[in-house]
């Protein structure tokens, strides 16, 4: 095995808004804290594919349709158009800034981020490539995947991770 790369009191498995928050409220208090994400991203799925980029879609999707209606209220709009590639890269750009914005918040807080994937090597440590990790308390906030119910119509529902 390894040797003990670093000690910390507090190593959050998981940089999605749940260990993110966790993390940073265990650091305030003085503990001395990791978060270790294995995405290379910051804020979970509702950051990444979830609730943000959709509302930035949805909100696009929104001023189009506001500016097709506009007609019936006596507004004439004499020329639109609607760019793809530009609103999917605004978003892109959107859900970065955000994952900047964790990160920083880390570095605030003094909470180290680790980038990789965990693996228990006993109750106190974690590995993550070939450094373990060694901490009194471990939170894993890796978060969940959906569960599609095999009921009639369930293949035209969706979820975040496809």
């Amino acid at each position: 095995m390894a040797p003990i790369s670093r000690l910390f009191d507090f190593i959050v498995i998981g940089g999605g808004s749940g260990g993110m928050a966790c993390a940073r409220r265990a650091a305030s208090y003085g503990a001395k804290v990791a978060v270790i994400e294995g995405s290379g991203r910051l804020g979970g799925t509702c950051v990444n594919v979830g609730c943000v980029p959709k509302k930035v879609m949805f909100n696009g999707a929104s001023i189009v349709e506001a500016i097709e209606d506009a007609k019936h209220y006596g507004i004439t709009v004499d020329k639109h158009s609607f760019d793809w590639g530009f609103l999917k890269h605004a978003r892109d750009e959107y859900v970065k800034r955000l994952n900047g914005i964790y990160e920083r918040n880390l570095n605030k807080e003094n909470v180290e981020y680790i980038d990789g994937t965990a693996s228990f090597v006993s109750s106190t440590e974690i590995k993550v490539n070939d450094d373990v990790f060694k901490a009194s308390h471990i939170l894993i906030a890796t978060g969940g995947h959906p569960v599609i119910p095999k009921i009639e119509g369930s293949e035209h529902g969706i979820d975040s991770d496809r």
